[in-house]
């Protein structure tokens, strides 16, 4: 019992500093979000963020999968961090080669550009590097549970991006090169700090030029099929911006943009909840391991449900104070997007149980259901209403893909639906205990600076 309670408050903890972080994390990128939009306005935002979503796609395809196979294979024995690690510098550095030559070359036979043109258009080079690497090499921080040096290199990189953006916009020369400039600098800045947290004593550079072929290939078949899954989610959570942009103009991609980045502030939780779920799942037996998931689900659930009410309550003010008049039609869309936010977080938590049993292809499964879901409403709304139906096919996909995670857990669990959605009386002291956790160190606190000061006036008479 007393392990259970020890293992339950280290889960809590962790899960704090990763909602704070990501708390602080979104501030950041809310406030970039902010400084673009008021320095590009809502065409220029559009044109940033399909570039943005551009550069995420490259990155998740480039890194192979490696990163997930990291965070899978970092937990198991017989698998050296150093062996790993090197394994994915040579990952970065070989598929940052490959991504140049096509991108020169694509650049070379055309002057269409992807979404940005001219100069802007070669930042592609640098940028998409940098985050298959941020990707990689934070595996390692998030697979060995040390989630204060996560939240360090996700701090460093929007704490940079926001400055670079910031001091472009007051110097009154903030434009799409400049804000990618941003954007690119802050990620390669970050790298560099990872890869120093992770340990630069592990690289060795005969090692990265002459990888382990064999556990780089497991790295590869495992992460690849959790990758799957992560680019079918990317396209699940951003094929609508494409599709905006084939059948609305840029500015409403900008307005659209604005509403999903609002929205998902309240998935605060189930993007703490799942970072720390997976190692800790990784970790624990088959038994515990379903004893756990159902109580974390259904709990996830009910937080995000009153955490969405709220925002969407607030998405009037939220958007005109911060991002003006002209993204008043972020707010319709805002709100749409709210039932579906709060309905992904079950399917998080579900994923998060998945991959830590080696059971990464329902995740997959699931994932690609929602896309094709995704991909059918989007073209049978976004034609007809625009961004509001783009947020309303989002809605329903992010609702199946919970539909779809709950069908495959049943396959291999016991946990029957309501366990999974409806809370019980039996969870509130799960509350009650983190409250009585937090006053406890509240207190211990105001007792030790109490004693502080005591002594401190003690000595000075």
């Amino acid at each position: 019992m007393a392990v259970d309670q020890r293992q339950s408050s280290k889960f809590f903890l962790n899960v704090n500093i990763a909602l704070i972080s990501q708390v602080f994390i979104f501030g950041l990128a809310f406030l970039f979000r902010i400084v673009l939009a008021r320095g590009l306005g809502d065409e220029g935002l559009g044109t940033y963020t399909l570039f943005y979503l551009t550069v995420l796609v490259a990155g998740a395809v480039s890194n192979l999968g490696v990163g997930l196979g990291n965070l899978y294979f970092v937990n198991k024995e017989g698998y050296d961090l150093k062996v790993l690690f090197n394994n994915s510098l040579f990952t970065i550095g070989a598929m940052g080669v490959v991504g140049t030559v096509a991108i020169v070359a694509y650049g070379l036979a055309t002057d269409v550009g992807a979404f940005v043109t001219g100069r802007a258009y070669w930042l592609y080079v640098p940028t998409i590097p940098a985050v298959a690497a941020y990707l990689i090499v934070t595996s390692f921080l998030q697979g060995k549970s040390r989630f204060v040096a996560l939240a360090g290199v996700a701090l460093v990189q929007g704490v940079s991006a926001l400055l670079i953006a910031a001091a472009l916009f007051f110097a009154g020369t903030l434009n799409v090169f400049g804000a990618i400039v941003a954007w690119t600098g802050s990620f390669v800045l970050a790298d560099v700090v990872a890869v120093a947290l992770v340990g630069v004593h592990h690289m060795n550079v005969s090692a990265v030029l002459r990888p382990r072929w064999r556990v780089l290939w497991e790295q590869i078949r495992y992460g690849a099929k959790g990758q799957l899954a992560n680019l079918a989610q990317l396209f699940n959570y951003r094929f609508d911006q494409f599709v905006l942009a084939l059948f609305v103009a840029r500015a409403g991609v900008g307005h659209y943009s604005v509403a999903v980045s609002v929205s998902e502030s309240a998935w605060w939780i189930s993007g703490a909840v799942s970072t720390v779920l997976v190692p800790s799942l990784t970790r624990m037996g088959k038994s515990r391991a379903e004893e756990v998931t159902p109580v974390v689900c259904r709990n996830t659930l009910l937080v995000s449900i009153v955490a969405a009410g709220a925002l969407a309550a607030a998405s009037p003010l939220v958007i005109r104070v911060f991002f003006g008049s002209e993204f008043d039609p972020a707010i319709e869309p805002l709100m749409l997007l709210m039932p579906g936010v709060a309905a992904i977080s079950v399917a998080r938590v579900l994923s998060s149980y998945m991959f830590s049993q080696g059971r990464v292809i329902y995740s997959t499964y699931t994932t690609l259901v929602a896309l094709a879901a995704t991909i059918i409403f989007d073209f049978a709304f976004i034609p007809w209403l625009g961004v509001t139906g783009a947020a309303i096919a989002s809605s329903i996909a992010y609702g199946i893909s919970m539909v779809a995670a709950i069908y495959w857990y049943r396959r291999f669990s016991q946990a029957s639906v309501w366990e999974l959605v409806v809370p019980r009386p039996s969870d509130w002291h799960y509350y009650r205990a983190v409250w009585r956790m937090a006053m406890a160190r509240i207190a211990g606190r105001t007792s030790e600076l109490g004693g502080t000061s005591g002594h401190g006036s003690s000595k000075g008479s």
